[in-house]
């Protein structure tokens, strides 16, 4: 984890390029007379994708080095090794999204608790994000693949979150959209363009949590494969 942040912080043209390009996207999006409804969608979505690529794509070319695998000779917990990067990269791409977050928190005038509840919303969504590309690139061969699948999970996993569509009252959908992850970051997002809070924030918080948490679980379960790699090679 120490070693991601130190080397993320750097890094100094990839994080200023990291910074500069979401604060790019959201500023015109943001500053535009477009439809509440669209610019709380893009927003997720680009928040969701940011997240997913930031892990996926680093954790694959160090496969592809050899790196993790030598990083695992040394007696490292694997499961921690990965989920210790996770949290570094989620530190670092919380930081670069600063400037983004303002920018929408100053622009429609948010209130107190709609931005802690927008702040907490980006974190969980941050991790959630992050253990997604991890599991990604668990499956992919190469980092063509891990974008490719970061990017349609991440965006099917919005989708179930109700962002571009309405799930009827009491349906399948209706339930399993509470459990997304990415769900408060909608609702929260959607609070500050619309202006109108939601009220049940534990509530809404809750189950996306606990599904994080399980993720948390898969994703360790997955990093202990490297140490059958390690065997093999060895």
């Amino acid at each position: 984890m120490k070693a991601e942040w130190r080397v993320g912080l750097r890094n100094r043209r990839l994080f200023f390029l990291n910074t500069v390009i979401p604060l790019a996207f959201v500023a015109p999006i943001i500053l535009s007379n477009a439809p509440p409804v669209h610019v709380t969608a893009i927003l997720v979505v680009l928040f969701a994708l940011f997240s997913t690529f930031g892990s996926s794509i680093p954790l694959i070319r160090d496969q592809e080095s050899g790196l993790l695998q030598r990083y695992v000779m040394t007696g490292l917990n694997p499961g921690r090794l990965v989920l210790e990067r996770t949290v570094g990269f989620v530190a670092i791409d919380f930081l670069q999204l600063i400037p983004a977050m303002l920018l929408i928190i100053f622009t429609y005038s948010s209130t107190l608790g709609s931005t802690l509840l927008f702040v907490v919303a980006v974190l969980l969504s941050l991790l959630a994000g992050n253990l997604v590309g991890v599991l990604a690139a668990t499956i992919a061969r190469s980092i063509a693949e891990g974008a490719l699948f970061s990017s349609g999970i991440a965006l099917y996993l919005v989708h179930l979150a109700g962002v571009f569509r309405v799930a009827s009252g009491g349906s399948l959908w209706a339930t399993l959209e509470l459990w997304i992850p990415f769900r408060p970051l909608y609702i929260a997002v959607r609070g500050i363009v619309t202006g109108i809070s939601p009220t049940d924030t534990m509530g809404l918080m809750a189950l996306p949590i606990v599904a994080t948490v399980g993720l948390v679980l898969v994703t360790y379960l997955r990093g202990q494969m490297l140490s059958i790699s390690k065997k093999m090679n060895s």
